[in-house]
């Protein structure tokens, strides 16, 4: 019988641990290494339309890239929406996983996922974490173009509804590219010091966005939710496994969306 702690063992193999970003509170969330696994669902984020697909379909092990618990709880009131969640979870007996910054940071993990997504040559390591290995990366595209075109090029590649482009010049030609997957707002001087032409990340704050005009860098935000990419290559993956391991479960990729914004064009 496969058990949680098997499937863990595997993606610690991946996506270490150890490797994840101080602080991030990565690995079982809740549930148990030693309970058995007939089904496991991968997820982007572990929300309530996520737990019940997780009970609708039988699944007992969910995998998720951003962590369910992301601070401490100190206590289960069920009028808190979110601790009614993790007692439905709990009661009926599934297992959280989540692997989280060890994901963007390892090799062919998330981040490199990205960069093949986005079509990137020459792909390196960007923006170094506090252990010295990279959250991001940087690479170029196959050819110049310019800003505005660049901004649907990401669009496309990452198949989102729509993009924020935030340059002074949008016929600025842009070749080379970093990126840091999610929110990297904190990192996008360094795509300056590295001397690239242009930066992607999600989330950017407004005031940042007036910061990242004056200093001449072209950044095209296409949002947080370019992550789902984790589902379908977390899946893939994990069904490798199954078959090299010949674990006896079955794996299945969230289909509802967990995407918090609803992008109204008229």
């Amino acid at each position: 019988m496969t058990k949680v702690k098997d499937i863990v063992a595997k993606l610690n193999e991946a996506f270490p641990e150890s490797i994840a970003s101080a602080g991030d509170p990565v690995g079982l969330q809740i549930g148990s290494l030693e309970a058995p696994v007939h089904k496991i669902l991968v997820t982007l984020d572990v929300r309530p339309n996520v737990v019940d697909e997780a009970i609708k379909s039988g699944a007992d092990l969910i995998i998720s890239h951003h962590p369910l618990i992301f601070r401490p709880v100190n206590n289960l009131d069920y009028s808190d929406p979110q601790k009614a969640m993790y007692a439905k979870i709990i009661a009926n007996g599934i297992t959280v996983y989540s692997i989280h910054t060890n994901s963007d940071k390892a090799q062919d993990g998330s981040s490199d996922w990205q960069a093949e997504e986005l079509g990137l040559l020459y792909v390196t390591g960007f923006a170094p974490d506090e252990d010295g290995i990279a959250i991001g990366r940087k690479g170029r595209l196959p050819e110049a173009m310019k800003a505005i075109d660049f901004a649907h090029y990401v669009k496309e590649k990452m198949g989102v509804d729509m993009v924020r482009l935030i340059c002074a010049d949008q016929d600025k030609m842009v070749e080379t590219v970093a990126f840091v997957c999610g929110d990297g707002n904190k990192f996008w001087k360094q795509a300056l010091a590295d001397k690239c032409d242009a930066y992607i990340t999600g989330d950017v704050y407004y005031h940042t966005g007036h910061d990242m005009i004056s200093s001449g860098l072209v950044v095209v935000d296409p949002g947080h939710y370019t992550e789902k990419l984790f589902k379908y290559e977390a899946a893939k993956r994990l069904r490798a496994w199954q078959k090299e391991e010949g674990w006896s479960v079955e794996c299945m990729i969230s289909a509802v969306s967990t995407d918090p914004f609803q992008n109204i064009f008229d």
